[in-house]
């Protein structure tokens, strides 16, 4: 338990150097669901590497069963989940030249499969203009390493009477964002513009647009 909190902790606040290789690998996809023609928001699924998810799922699945019931869900979200909120869950969205992430998240899951942990959860976008909308997730302190799963990195779910929308994947070389790579472990700034000492990150975007 012991060895589990530390790992916890140091995940959540990215205390190695930025300059280090990343010590967590996760793959993630998205669904974007639409209510006739309002999109009304995501459901994110991470998928942790093996080594991660020994940690959460020896320490947190208590009766060994293979599975999270309510309360060991919950000993998930508020040990090894919720502080990611100073990390905007990893998750940044753009309309336009303005980028925003989210205040919350809801519908929180996790569950295991073969020893591979998933987090599943919902992102509110109905607040959005009906527009395209740009949605990248990584982390900017490069303690957590992120990318799209290979097979079926976004799925839409809509109805084709009320709306068409369509999704591209790509490396945004036009809205960059920065980072400190000898910022202090509780360094949680996140840089759009420029300055001396930072290095240069292009986010791979989830662009929604429509037809």
């Amino acid at each position: 338990m012991k060895h589990f909190f530390s790992l916890i902790f140091f995940i959540l606040i990215s205390s190695i150097s930025l300059f280090s290789h990343p010590h967590m690998f996760m793959e993630c996809s998205a669904e974007f669901v639409w209510n006739k023609d309002k999109l009304s928001g995501v459901f994110i699924e991470w998928t942790f590497d093996q080594f991660f998810s020994a940690d959460i799922i020896a320490a947190c699945d208590k009766n060994q069963d293979g599975k999270f019931n309510a309360l060991e869900t919950q000993n998930v979200y508020d040990s090894a989940f919720i502080n990611l909120r100073h990390y905007y869950y990893f998750t940044f969205i753009r309309q336009g030249d303005k980028r925003t992430n989210p205040s919350k998240v809801e519908k929180f899951s996790v569950s295991q499969k073969n020893g591979v942990m998933k987090y599943n959860f919902f992102i509110d976008l109905s607040d959005y203009k009906q527009e395209e909308i740009n949605v990248a997730i990584y982390d900017y302190t490069f303690f957590c390493a992120i990318d799209y799963t290979k097979e079926n990195p976004v799925k839409l779910t809509y109805d084709k009477n009320y709306i068409n929308p369509r999704f591209d994947i790509i490396e945004n070389r036009k809205y960059p964002v920065y980072y400190n790579p000898l910022g202090a472990i509780d360094d949680t700034t996140i840089y759009y513009e420029y300055k001396k000492g930072l290095q240069t990150y292009y986010p791979k975007e989830i662009k929604i647009s429509y037809e």
